[in-house]
């Protein structure tokens, strides 16, 4: 494949292209990491709970094992004091997993935000540049063969707007069935640059 133009003017939008559509990766990355982070503050509210829960759960526990420690009533009077401490540590679960569930939200949407438009325009613009670059590699192979300079012309004929054929001369069609090695080259050269491939020497003009 030739990835890259020969000709300059032709690289050079290449080379542009691949650059803006690298910024347009990186932009929706950026996008990506926004939406995450705004996602994520959904969860701010499970470090408060989470806190409030150990609270509870320490100084309850603190409590039942201090009045378990009460002759002959201590063990009646733990019960209520271990359902609060329960009940505490029921809040850090319910903190723990708010903050996760939100974490994994905020993952997905942002890899979705991100990921779509990036394979979106990465794919169509690779299929582009492959397809571009396969058939200017496939001239460039062919170039230099024999008979090449007539079929290059040809294609010419088919592929180039008839303003640009008008430049060659009056009637090309004409000049390349009448084998007019000057129209044939300026219409081979014509083709080669269109797909972004130097002229042979045989084809300059």
């Amino acid at each position: 494949m030739q990835w890259y133009a020969e000709t300059p003017a032709r690289r050079t939008r290449q080379v542009i292209a691949d650059l803006v559509v690298l910024a347009w990766v990186v932009l929706w990355v950026l996008v990506g990491r926004w939406i995450y982070s705004l996602v994520s503050a959904l969860s701010a509210p499970a470090d408060p709970l989470r806190t409030a829960g150990q609270r509870v759960q320490t100084r309850a526990e603190e409590i039942a094992t201090t009045i378990g420690d009460t002759p002959l009533v201590g063990d009646r009077l733990t019960g209520p004091f271990e359902g609060v401490a329960s009940a505490g540590g029921s809040l850090v679960t319910a903190g723990d997993s708010l903050e996760s569930a939100v974490h994994r939200v905020a993952t997905l949407v942002g890899t979705l935000t991100a990921l779509v438009p990036i394979v979106l325009v990465v794919a169509a613009y690779l299929l582009v540049r492959v397809v571009a670059a396969r058939r200017a590699g496939a001239l460039a192979r062919f170039r230099d063969s024999e008979g090449a300079l007539d079929l290059l012309a040809l294609r010419a004929l088919v592929n180039q707007k008839p303003t640009r054929l008008a430049a060659v001369g009056a009637d090309p069609l004409s000049g390349w069935r009448s084998g007019d090695q000057e129209q044939i080259s300026a219409l081979a050269a014509m083709e080669l640059r269109r797909v972004g491939l130097r002229p042979t020497p045989l084809s300059r003009t």
